[in-house]
């Protein structure tokens, strides 16, 4: 986690009696949440669909469980992670808590933000990776392998998710602060974070961690547009109809996970070479985050047949199944 500001504004009397004043930024967070709700909601309809069939007939015909599951999870913690940067980024950038922050510093408050921020981004990408490696192993394996990868998966995912938090503990032992962004944002708009001064050396282990993954991400994505590839190749050869509706829409949906993962590693190479550019493609960070979390889960939503009102397609296999 880098600190986006240059220097810390507790204890500073300038800071002291500064006045909030409706701002651009504010405008930028009032139409971010709003779109977040709406997306938040979206992500709670499929939690319950999931829960309510997921023993029934149309997830055992229209998508495997285990891929819905963590799909899921993948995208619960991608909320949590925009809603932690409500608190920790775009509203303290509106400058709304910046007097506050300066005279109080409630110290507490400020570390157990920095933890679950820190900890939400290490496990949203540790499950985006779950999720990329799991669909790649489902596609290159064979049908009776496909058992064993659910169960692994099943037991592996609340451990990433553990790990993923645990790596926030250095951002709550750290001193935490409310840090002025550099220019061109205006004086008082601030962010929360640790200090980075207090751990150099897990600030490269961040950065080389969070490439690393995305590396990672990007590599299992290749993996798996050569394996379909080849699918559709296949059919094509032996005349056969390729059964591209849902499989067209997990396709689509890593893509749209691929590109906002992107970004963050071209943040965290700017800021430790050339940071005087970060600033200016700070809010381009959380446009990225929100196509991440929110175009995701609206695009699997609105597309997958599973979530179709009308399923023919479900009741028809059913039916020719119990006769």
């Amino acid at each position: 986690m880098s600190v986006y500001g240059f220097r810390p504004i507790d204890g500073l009397s300038e800071y002291y009696n500064f006045s909030y004043s409706f701002n651009i930024l504010s405008v930028f967070t009032a139409v971010t949440a709003v779109y977040s709700i709406f997306s938040f909601g979206i992500t709670l309809k499929m939690c319950h669909f999931y829960i309510k069939n997921r023993n029934g007939p149309v997830m055992k015909n229209g998508l495997r469980p285990d891929v819905f599951r963590l799909f899921l999870l993948m995208q619960v913690w991608n909320d949590f992670h925009v809603f932690l940067d409500f608190l920790v980024v775009r509203i303290p950038l509106t400058s709304i808590f910046t007097s506050y922050c300066a005279e109080s510093k409630p110290e507490l408050l400020l570390k157990i933000l920095s933890l679950l921020f820190t900890g939400c981004v290490y496990s949203s990408h540790l499950l985006t990776l779950a999720f990329c490696v799991q669909r790649v192993l489902l596609l290159y394996s064979i049908e009776y392998q496909k058992d064993i990868i659910s169960k692994i998966f099943d037991i592996t995912s609340p451990i990433l998710i553990i790990i993923g938090h645990s790596l926030g503990v250095p951002h709550f032992l750290a001193t935490s602060s409310c840090f002025q962004m550099g220019e061109p944002f205006p004086f008082g708009s601030i962010v929360i974070t640790a200090s980075r001064r207090d751990m150099p050396t897990y600030a490269i282990i961040y950065v080389v961690c969070t490439n690393v993954m995305i590396i990672l991400i990007i590599a299992t994505t290749a993996l798996m547009f050569a394996k379909l590839q080849q699918k559709r190749k296949m059919s094509s050869e032996l005349h056969q109809k390729y059964n591209s509706k849902a499989e067209k829409t997990l396709t689509a949906t890593m893509v749209l996970i691929l590109l906002p993962v992107v970004m963050p590693a071209i943040l965290s190479i700017v800021d430790i070479f050339a940071y005087f550019l970060y600033p200016y493609l700070f809010l381009f960070r959380c446009i990225c985050l929100d196509a991440r979390a929110h175009v995701v889960s609206c695009y699997f939503y609105f597309t997958h047949p599973i979530f179709k009102k009308s399923t023919p397609s479900y009741k028809i296999g059913c039916e020719s199944g119990n006769k």
